[in-house]
């Protein structure tokens, strides 16, 4: 084998949350290309149409609407993907939520509502996912985190908390799971230009402070993430495990 095919996925199966856009879309759409056959979960029925332009590109893709804060809909994502594909090679952790508030004002319902999504579900569902790659003795998990994890921002603690445990789960989870050949690890990306910042995209000043802040002085493309996503599913990366990949425009440098 070839370096080259080194990072081909053909024969792979992936799942891919918050599939329906953004960076989960770009994603799924690129492992689809890159050979695999992808199961696209969100709980936006839009994934029919990440689903669509898979195959439409020659891939294999299935859509599946669920809510992944529910422990049984992982159980069943877990289940459907493996009895419409025969296995589960990859997982990527990427669905999200994220919205702006004082530390002082958020409710205890807010701060839960992020954590259950970002953090608790992440959990979930890379132990369903776990129990099948153990007994396989091989699997691929991606954990999508964010520059955030790592550096703070203003009025965002439920993100930045939730984000900076996801690093944390991706090392304990790594080290418990090396002896089976599973590899987990972290893609931290800084900020994209996707509907989840549509906010600070939209307010000048904001919008650009951020860029100041920023040494490429922009926002990130959903499709710039894609390369590094492809080879931490791949055969590529498969001495590398408990790392966290940053993919800032030079965001953390300073």
């Amino acid at each position: 084998m070839g370096y080259i095919d080194t990072f081909r996925l053909s024969g792979k199966v992936a799942i891919v949350t918050g599939g329906s856009r953004g960076l989960g879309r770009a994603i799924a759409i690129g492992y689809g290309e890159a050979g695999a056959k992808v199961v696209v979960v969100s709980r936006s029925k839009d994934i029919e149409e990440t689903a669509h332009e898979i195959t439409k590109r020659g891939g294999d893709a299935m859509a599946l609407p669920l809510d992944i804060t529910e422990e049984r809909n992982i159980k069943t994502m877990i289940n459907m993907s493996i009895d419409e594909f025969g296995r589960l090679d990859i997982v990527v952790n990427n669905a999200a939520i994220a919205h702006m508030n004082k530390a002082i004002d958020m409710s205890v319902e807010e701060w839960d509502t992020v954590l259950d999504t970002n953090l608790r579900a992440t959990f979930l569902i890379c132990k369903a996912a776990g129990e099948k790659m153990i007994k396989q003795k091989k699997g691929k998990i991606i954990n999508i985190g964010s520059v955030l994890g790592m550096r703070a921002a203003n009025m965002a603690v439920h993100y930045c908390s939730s984000k900076g445990a996801i690093v944390q789960l991706t090392k304990a989870l790594a080290l418990e799971w090396a002896r089976y050949n599973i590899n987990v690890n972290c893609l931290a990306p800084g900020y994209l230009a996707t509907e989840m910042v549509q906010a600070q995209q939209d307010d000048e000043k904001h919008s650009k402070f951020l860029h100041s802040k920023i040494p490429f002085r922009r926002f990130a493309k959903p499709e710039e993430i894609v390369g590094t996503a492809i080879f931490l599913a791949s055969e590529a990366s498969d001495y590398m495990t408990g790392s966290v990949v940053v993919i800032d425009g030079g965001y953390s440098i300073w």
